[in-house]
């Protein structure tokens, strides 16, 4: 039977509320909000988690709730979902898992928020760079998927707007490779329908790659910057070990290894392990562990250098609340582009009046693009690395972007938004939809909302004027125009 139980310090104001689920109130993440007094309520199942979403008064919670689950599934289907209209109307909510957020807490370059995690462009990955960035993965868990999806949703860069051979590489090695590959196609199923990938299992004879190329690449171009790789093996296998030891070794190849079994004994086990080439170079090697001592010890004499834990102990629900914050910014700009006049030139809004921030947040219309919002937050810090800011404290040095860096980064955020809009159920338009769109351009909004085919889900080369004859890329060149704007308003927290 699925309880609740309350964990909070007292508080004269419970406009934030924390629901979480099969956590005890001494976890790290239920801990810190306890103690900043803000309300955690903490069921022991996820189902009694979503139950208590309709009993919250909005003044006692409503107004900044987020749901810690425990399962991706339900996760999924907030995020593709939403909630029921009487529930979206009344709650703020932002929904998470722990694997989840996890994997945010290690991936994510934010500002204003502690990442002491090697990121996995550890160089600036600039237009011109060949540089590939490879994250492998071994183990076959909830930590694994979610690290795989946070990494494709943050490892965008330009040079595959320059060449679309350089795509982020996602490699996943486990024993059960392919249950693995066929939960997250079922799962992800447009995503991977338009994305290469490749099978190989290393326990055959012969174990020769199969390959998947996108459905749609031939009529709509080639648009999604990530590949993938799942691999039938283990760390101890010979064809894997030297494929690690080429890879560490390659000055085009930025690559970091992560350990996500569900036991986290065998996690540093396997990282001791690796191949030489890992420890002596500057590869990191993520550790899913809630017992953080035996790796850092690990680290520190010597024998992994580059292992870097990760787990519940560097969670924070403070990091939602930033790429909230981001989020509602981002809104912000696009509200005030497409409520411009069809005949105003479109620019970015010279500032951002925070009061107006939350009003304009409740107002989109579904949780799904809030999301969205979010998800483009994610990845502000990695674009501005790729400009050359290393320091992600030294964020109020962001400057106004020049028109070589404003065109570089809307490119990059059209390949952003197409895999992120993929990964939350939205198609393509097939042949027949496209012509119709063609014919008759308010077709392109009836399809998106009721089909969940989007017209622009395309190369960035192939982008088409929307119904007012503006070419669509200008919104995302608008957005990119406003990051240093973005950043410092989040940063003030008031009207610039």
């Amino acid at each position: 039977m699925c309880t609740t139980t309350t964990c909070s310090a007292p508080t004269n104001r419970l406009s934030t509320l924390l629901i979480a689920s099969n956590l005890r109130s001494t976890d790290a993440p239920v801990a810190a909000e306890a103690a900043a007094g803000r309300r955690v309520l903490i069921a022991d199942c996820d189902d009694s988690a979503l139950d208590m979403l309709g009993a919250i008064d909005p003044a006692d919670g409503g107004d900044d709730c987020c749901l810690l689950l425990e399962s991706d599934t339900a996760l999924r289907l907030l995020q593709t979902a939403g909630l029921p209209p009487h529930l979206h109307r009344r709650l703020d909510l932002i929904a998470t898992t722990v694997e989840d957020l996890c994997a945010k807490s290690v991936l994510v370059r934010a500002p204003g928020v502690d990442n002491s995690v090697t990121a996995l462009d550890r160089t600036p990955v600039t237009r011109e760079s060949d540089t590939v960035v490879h994250l492998v993965i071994f183990g076959d868990s909830a930590a694994a998927d979610a690290l795989a999806i946070n990494a494709a949703l943050v490892a965008h860069y330009p040079n595959y707007c320059r060449d679309p051979r350089l795509r982020t590489r996602i490699t996943i090695v486990a024993d059960t490779a392919m249950a693995v590959r066929d939960r997250l196609v079922r799962r992800y199923r447009r995503l991977f329908e338009n994305s290469y990938y490749r099978s190989i299992d290393l326990h055959l004879d012969d174990p020769r790659p199969a390959l998947h190329v996108p459905e749609h690449l031939g009529r709509l171009g080639d648009f999604v910057d990530v590949e993938w790789e799942f691999v039938r093996g283990d760390s101890s296998a010979a064809a894997v070990r030297r494929k690690l030891a080429e890879w560490a070794g390659s000055p085009l190849r930025q690559l970091t290894v992560a350990l996500c079994h569900p036991s986290h004994n065998r996690n540093i086990d396997e990282a001791l392990d690796l191949p030489s080439e890992i420890h002596r170079g500057s590869t990191a090697v993520l550790c899913r562990t809630d017992a953080p001592a035996a790796a850092r010890l690990a680290c520190e004499s010597g024998a992994c250098p580059g292992l870097r834990p990760y787990g519940l102990q560097s969670a924070s629900v403070g990091l939602l609340r930033t790429l909230k914050a981001l989020g509602q910014r981002i809104n912000y700009v696009y509200h005030h582009c497409f409520a411009l006049p069809p005949e105003a030139p479109l620019a970015p809004p010279a500032d951002i009046d925070t009061d107006r921030l939350a009003e304009l947040w409740r107002g989109i219309g579904s949780l799904s693009k809030r999301y969205s919002n979010i998800f483009g937050a994610m990845t502000i810090g990695t674009k501005m690395h790729s400009l050359g800011h290393t320091d992600p404290e030294r964020t109020e040095s962001y400057y106004a972007l020049s028109v070589d860096e404003i065109d570089t980064l809307t490119e990059v955020e059209h390949n952003r938004w197409s895999l992120e809009e993929l990964m939350l159920g939205y198609r393509p338009v097939t042949a027949e939809e496209q012509r119709a769109v063609e014919a008759d351009i308010s077709l392109k909004r009836t399809l998106r909302d009721t089909e969940r085919a989007h017209y622009d889900l395309r190369a960035y080369s192939d982008l088409r004027p929307d119904a007012t004859g503006k070419p669509v890329e200008i919104y995302d060149r608008a957005l990119t125009q406003a990051i240093p704007l973005i950043v410092q308003s989040c940063i003030t927290g008031s009207k610039i």
